[in-house]
């Protein structure tokens, strides 16, 4: 018997929805995951809790064997993952933490120092936009532009450790928040970048002083930026500038220097026409999204992150990782992933050394396709 038209379109519509549509992946350690319908998930290391109740995450030396569905008390609209915590922007512009706690990571007081295994709310926070964790320090940037910060080892502070979010002084109103190795980066909405810390404008000799919040000079239209151990940006009209150290090839000039230092920005060469800019901490390199869909990538490949099939060494040039029609690109600790127009998710890099660890247990030096499990999500 034929299904009439209207249950046969009514059955695809089900389908597609029950569908988990991945929209951003963020970590070094442990990977979080968020989805078009507000659920998250998350996979690595989950010894502090920062995947949720470690009693129910099947592991091998504290690290997960299996997908792991994260459980909310709200959906989800950002997600960003510290060291050794999770963080989970809900759509009531609220934020929830959960995992170590020792630095005050959790922002619920003192109370929070213990850690926390299932999410509890940080303390103080409204009208959220975005949030960004790195190490054990976090930062949401607020609707109106102003910026909160809470955890420890703040700025090159030594061990200052703030345990209830408090609000950035010096700042003005900003879009965007990037956490760099000591480092605060943060771009405002006419496209100009201020920073401070250890590499405000190139700090790349052990004496040279932590620097307080200034406008980075000379730098305009700038549309995002990346903090890793150097600094970069792309610019509005498609251009990629870094500067830094070029120890891990970061510059993408064709050398791997340690002694090549810069505290001006320099272009990126042979890179045009880009949308969107990546870089991972751990990873040491980065992605970048043209408009054609196709990525272009350089820095470190030790574990394959490039994506060419290059193991072992740095990508001094800039190159062409082997997937085309790409959405958005993700460098997350030593792997790199993309989620393309029919919300397939496909990762490469670093497979764990820890016996059938998920998703990769071993190294993928071209893009393969991360299957998330069907119906895993609790919603």
């Amino acid at each position: 018997m034929k299904l009439p038209l209207t249950l046969l379109l009514s059955a695809v519509l089900v389908a597609a929805q029950s569908t988990k549509v991945p929209v951003k992946v963020d970590g070094e350690s442990h990977k979080l995951i968020l989805f078009a319908d507000g659920t998250i998930g998350g996979w690595g290391d989950s010894r502090d809790g920062q995947l949720g109740p470690r009693a129910a995450i099947p592991n091998s030396s504290g690290h997960s064997t299996a997908y792991v569905p994260i459980a909310l008390p709200g959906k989800a609209r950002d997600i960003a993952a510290g060291a050794r915590t999770s963080y989970v922007l809900l759509e009531n512009g609220t934020v929830v933490a959960f995992g170590a706690g020792f630095d005050g990571q959790l922002g619920c007081g003192e109370r929070g120092l213990s850690g926390s295994e299932t999410p509890v709310e940080v303390a103080g926070l409204t009208e959220v936009a975005r949030i960004v964790a790195r190490f054990n320090s976090a930062f949401a940037v607020h609707r109106d532009g102003s910026v909160s910060m809470w955890g420890g080892r703040f700025l090159g502070e030594g061990e200052r450790r703030i345990v209830t979010p408090e609000r950035a002084v010096g700042l003005p109103p900003v879009t965007q928040v990037a956490l760099g190795g000591g480092f605060l980066m943060a771009l405002t909405p006419e496209g100009r970048v201020w920073m401070a810390g250890k590499l405000p404008f190139g700090r790349i000799y052990a004496d040279d002083p932590v620097q307080p919040l200034a406008e980075v000079p000379g730098l305009t239209d700038v549309a995002g930026i990346v903090a890793t151990q150097v600094a970069a940006v792309l610019k509005k009209d498609g251009t990629v500038w870094v500067w830094g150290n070029n120890d891990q090839a970061q510059f993408g000039n064709g050398r791997r220097d340690i002694d090549e230092r810069t505290r001006v920005p320099v272009r990126v060469p042979g890179v045009a026409n880009v949308t969107a800019l990546c870089g991972a901490m751990s990873g040491r390199h980065f992605l970048a999204l043209l408009k054609d869909g196709t990525l272009r990538t350089w820095g470190n490949t030790d574990w394959g992150q490039a994506g060419i099939g290059v193991t072992g060494r740095e990508q001094a040039t800039v190159a062409t990782p082997r997937i085309n029609g790409v959405k958005a690109v993700f460098a997350a600790g030593n792997n790199s992933l993309a989620i393309l127009p029919d919300g397939s998710l496909w990762i490469w890099g670093n497979g764990s050394p820890y016996p059938g660890v998920w998703p990769l247990t071993r190294r993928a030096p071209f893009p393969v396709q991360l299957q998330i499990p069907e119906g895993v999500v609790q919603k």
